[in-house]
Parts: structure tokens; C-alpha cells; sequence
């Protein structure tokens, strides 16, 4: 199984972050319509969640985690509805042993990502250009939508 290396990472990064929001908002149209099903479960955690700025993170770390998969040369299926409902089970357990435990392995076999998933947790924990940081709940929620984000899209090139 191919790993999303540090290299594709931050190419992905300094591509993403390289575009106007105009050309962002048309990258992400792209990268939605290809991965509708996905992109529905991603936007269907803020509602969940009722945290309206879950959605405009995991929206952006979508299309940089998307991205990072296409600079691999890894070019992920279209997930579907029924693929992400079959995720969920292990996903949760992978959550509950984490909770309970704090035992992250389950997790990280789940997902198979580990640079990707490194790449999460220092972006969550990281503060902006501004000095701010994302409130816990936040920081928790979006841990969560992008993690499963990765697991998806690996299970989809292998």
C-alpha cells in the first residue's frame, strides 16, 4: 500500500494554498463532483455537529488531502454512499478504543496514512498567522471528519 509522502504533502499544501479563492472554490467544485458522496458525509459533520465552521475546515483539508493522493500519483475511486456507511462501524471502534484506552493503533491501521494523519494533528494543534487557535471541540470534530477522510480515500486507491 502507497503512502502519501511528506513531499506530496507539501506539494499539495503549496498548491492549494497557491490559488486565488476564486480558483480554489473551482478546485473544489472539481474535486466535490468527483467525490460527491464523500464530500456529503464531510459536510453532513458540521450539521451533526452544529458547528458551522467544522465545514469550511474540512472543506479546505478535503481538498488538500485529496490533492496530496493526486500528487502521490495515487488517483482515489469515487467513494460511494454505501462504502461510507460501511466505514463507520470499524471507524467508531477505532474512536471508542482511542477514547477508552487512548490506544491510537486501531486507528492507524484503519486509516494506513500516517504522514497524512501527522500532517492533521500538527495543522489541528497549530495556531494561524493571527496567533489563533481552533477551540477543542473544533480541534476534536475536525481530528475526526479528516481522519475518516483519509481512511476513505485510502481504501479507495488500494
Amino acid at each position: 500500500m502507497s503512502q502519501v509522502s511528506h513531499e506530496s504533502i507539501d506539494k499539495a499544501l503549496d498548491r492549494i494554498d497557491s490559488l486565488s479563492d476564486e480558483a480554489l472554490d473551482q478546485l473544489i467544485e472539481t474535486y466535490t463532483l468527483s467525490q460527491q458522496d464523500l464530500v456529503d458525509y464531510i459536510m453532513s459533520a458540521g450539521a451533526e455537529y452544529e458547528n458551522e465552521d467544522l465545514n469550511i475546515y474540512a472543506i479546505y483539508y478535503f481538498a488538500i488531502i485529496y490533492e496530496a493522493f493526486l500528487q502521490q500519483g495515487l488517483t482515489p475511486k469515487k467513494i460511494t454512499e454505501a462504502e461510507v456507511d460501511e466505514f463507520q462501524e470499524p471507524f467508531l471502534e477505532a474512536l471508542d478504543a482511542i477514547h477508552k484506552d487512548e490506544n491510537h493503533q486501531p486507528l492507524q491501521e484503519l486509516i494506513s496514512q500516517f504522514p497524512l494523519q501527522e500532517f492533521m494533528v500538527s495543522e489541528i494543534e497549530a495556531t494561524d498567522e493571527d496567533g489563533e487557535e481552533l477551540d477543542e471541540e473544533t480541534k476534536t470534530q475536525l481530528f475526526i471528519v479528516t481522519a475518516a477522510v483519509i481512511g476513505l480515500l485510502n481504501e479507495s486507491v488500494s
